[in-house]
């Protein structure tokens, strides 16, 4: 009934992938069947080129093997030259599988990370400007600063020390961030009678008015007091009679003179007009 009887040969090589196997000096390649495949695990066990196998083979298929004690002269042979591997066009042609249909999963939406909202205030802004700490979380150190934010003016989105802000933060990074602007004092809303009473504590008190001061009476000026109001206004005209004259000739010098010597020349012109004045005053 078979077309070969069991014998010994020489494995040149197996493909596990395809249930493929040839024997050395053996034009054709061999299936493995069924019952050969269930009473043998190829990936733990397998066999290799040169393993001598105690086969049976009915139609081109192997449908019993077994590993036999190689001989002297089998090893001798293992030993000789490596044949290269040519698949026929049908042993080319993939193995078709029966396709098993397999649920399409359902697919699963992953939700929108929702970033932490607080209120915080900025204890420190880095020089960089891509990080940032806050006072109520130091701990935590450092929290990066989305590129979104970075583009945009600190000093007018309020992202400046002790500022108060209200961020967005995930994972550990500021996403957004408004100032919190800070809040007026609320005026004390007092019962009716409690701010009636503040409000006349805070009412000045009125005191009577005073009586008018009486005007001083009117005194002629002494003699030494029109003597000496004289002197000063003749001494004024003197000066300034000096300066006028000082400073047309400053101005007619080639080269100004300077503030030491200005002021000399004021004194002694100034002099020399009073000297003048008295004299005329006694003719």
């Amino acid at each position: 009934m078979a077309d070969k009887q069991t014998e010994i040969k020489i494995l040149a090589w197996h493909l596990i992938a395809k249930n493929l196997l040839k024997f050395v000096g053996d034009e054709k390649s061999y299936h493995l069947a069924d019952n050969v495949l269930k009473a043998n695990d190829f990936i733990k066990y397998p066999i290799r080129k040169g393993d001598s196998l105690s086969v049976d083979i009915k139609d081109d298929t192997v449908i019993f093997l077994r590993k036999a004690k190689p001989e002297s002269s089998s090893k001798s042979e293992s030993k000789g030259s490596e044949e290269a591997y040519e698949p026929t066009p049908e042993e080319e042609a993939p193995k078709v599988t029966p396709k098993v249909e397999t649920p399409t999963p359902t697919p699963q939406t992953t939700p929108t990370v929702v970033g932490e909202e607080r209120e915080l205030t900025i204890f420190a802004v880095a020089a960089n400007k891509k990080v940032l700490k806050f006072t109520e979380c130091k701990d935590e150190g450092w929290f990066q600063i989305d590129e979104s934010i970075q583009a945009q003016d600190y000093n007018v989105i309020g992202l400046v020390a002790r500022n108060r802000v209200r961020v967005q933060i995930v994972e550990n990074k500021v996403v957004s961030l408004v100032k919190v602007a800070s809040e007026a004092p609320q005026p004390s809303q007092d019962k009716p009678s409690e701010a009636k009473e503040a409000k006349v504590e805070q009412t000045p008190v009125q005191t009577p008015k005073e009586a008018p001061t009486p005007k001083k009476e009117w005194k002629p000026a002494s003699s030494y007091d029109t003597a000496e109001k004289q002197t000063s206004i003749e001494c004024q005209a003197c000066i300034n009679a000096s300066c006028q004259v000082v400073g047309m000739v400053a101005s007619s010098l080639p080269q100004a003179p300077t503030a030491n010597v200005l002021n000399q020349m004021i004194r002694a012109v100034a002099i020399e007009n009073y000297n003048l004045l008295q004299d005329l005053k006694k003719k």
